[in-house]
């Protein structure tokens, strides 16, 4: 027989936000932060390393949403402007949690918005960098410190640091006119050396090959400071148009101004290579205002974060237009099974995408569809034959089973399978006896009562 002792301990989420504006964002504090959000937040929030630095720090990528389009947004390309990484990291929660509780964020509604589009981050580009400018030489090996030293021309005070930990410039390493930069430093710097070649170093090869695997509709880079908006960068006359008229409302909502596109413009940047390798939109908002050379202080974080809060949800709903305009001709499937169980209302569109009209809403049920086009469902209403949207679909039903599980680790288990919102407790490593099994699902008698459990042998 179970007891109650076999239950881990287990703490319902507080009500308190997680992200920590008032204090340095590190990158421990925002490792810590990133796995905080995604435990609160599973049925919003996953992440994955996309790559390690030189000095074995992950390069952490989020996930947030589950839309079939998808926008990308990253902060930190620069040492001192980790409080970007802050911006970043305080879109991932309030939006979450305007998810889960079915509110706006500026006039957008999250849920709606998130199912359309998945916006990916990456809070911390230059985590060694960072890390350099925050703590200075104690946090690195003492055989890398007389090159720091040197590449700080000799002083040991870090805070204007703006590379990675190999003095590379990691803003002017993309191949984007990369042999034309300007103002180009002689070797490895504190800040605007474009290193030996493109993509030289490991940060920059995991972001390009990140985003050739996620293919963005729209890329925002931030930056600081100035309060400034990049738009243009050798942007194609088709698109001109279209880039343009999202660069005004970028402004317009931020307060940024715009700069104004040049003949003879450096390159290198992240933005500068992805709009000329995609033909697609992409910003650097350079948030704050400059106060020399170094970090911004604390305190200017609510001001930039009023300006920004709505930019990146606006975006992901722009990114969705763009992703449906080359994608709303997809051809039906039909369904061996189609027995579909929804767990939440769903709307109810005439047509495969959210931009169609909502016919109906369907009350929690389980009903027959009759075919698919990516993650939407065909089935019949009262109202005739309409589409709703399930990313993680409940397709089939429970099969009986009679089977013993090893838990090697600390388990969640929840009130319904494929609904990671309803959390009950958790089960520390044990053997468990499963009664039903749905996909990856196991029905598990616990302390508590019976209830499932998400296990992949």
């Amino acid at each position: 027989m179970l007891s109650l002792a076999m239950l881990s301990s287990f703490t319902s989420a507080s009500s308190g936000d997680i992200v920590r504006s008032d204090t340095v964002m590190s990158y421990e504090r925002m490792t810590s932060h990133i796995a905080d959000l995604a435990e609160r937040y599973p049925e919003t929030i996953e992440y994955k390393s996309i790559g390690t630095t030189p000095h074995g720090r992950e390069i952490w990528a989020v996930k947030l949403g589950q839309g079939e389009a998808a926008i990308f947004i990253n902060g930190s390309h620069h040492a001192r402007e980790w409080l970007t990484t802050t911006i970043n990291l305080q879109m991932i929660e309030q939006y979450a949690k305007a998810y889960r509780a079915g509110t706006a964020i500026d006039g957008y509604d999250a849920r709606k918005v998130l199912n359309e589009t998945t916006i990916w981050f990456v809070p911390m580009v230059n985590p060694d960098g960072v890390t350099l400018q925050q703590s200075g030489l104690t946090a690195f090996p003492e055989k890398s410190r007389n090159a720091l030293l040197q590449m700080n021309q000799g002083s040991k005070d870090f805070t204007r640091w703006k590379a990675n930990a190999q003095g590379v410039d990691l803003n002017r390493q993309y191949p984007a006119d990369w042999s034309t930069i300007h103002n180009n430093a002689a070797g490895p710097n504190w800040m605007n050396y474009k290193g030996a070649k493109p993509l030289q170093t490991t940060e920059n090869q995991s972001l390009v090959n990140f985003t050739y695997e996620i293919q963005p509709e729209i890329a925002i880079s931030y930056h600081s400071a100035g309060r400034i908006l990049y738009w243009n960068y050798k942007t194609a006359p088709a698109n001109l148009a279209r880039d343009r008229k999202l660069a005004h409302s970028f402004a317009a909502k931020t307060g940024y101004s715009l700069v104004q596109p040049t003949s003879n413009p450096s390159g290198g940047g992240y933005t500068d290579w992805f709009i000329t390798t995609f033909g697609r939109p992409a910003f650097t908002p350079e948030i704050g205002i400059k106060t020399g050379e170094a970090h911004l202080p604390l305190s200017a974080f609510a001001e930039e974060w009023k300006r920004n809060k709505g930019i990146g949800i606006w975006l992901a709903d722009e990114g969705y237009r763009l992703w449906l305009s080359r994608n709303c001709n997809r051809a039906e499937q039909p369904l061996e099974e189609g027995t579909l169980t929804l767990t939440e209302a769903r709307d109810v569109y005439s047509e495969p995408n959210f931009l169609s009209k909502a016919t109906t809403r369907l009350s929690p049920q389980t009903l027959q569809a009759a075919a698919k086009a990516g993650n939407w469902y065909k089935i019949q209403t009262g109202e005739g034959m309409g589409w709703i949207y399930e990313p993680h679909p409940r397709l089939g039903t429970a099969a009986e089973v009679d089977a013993s599980i090893e838990l090697k680790q600390d388990t969640v288990f929840y009130e319904q399978p494929f609904d990671r919102t309803a959390e009950k407790g958790r089960l520390a490593p044990m053997m468990v006896q499963a009664s039903k099994k749905w996909d990856d699902w196991y029905l598990v008698m616990t302390p508590i009562g019976e209830y499932w459990i998400e296990w992949a042998n």
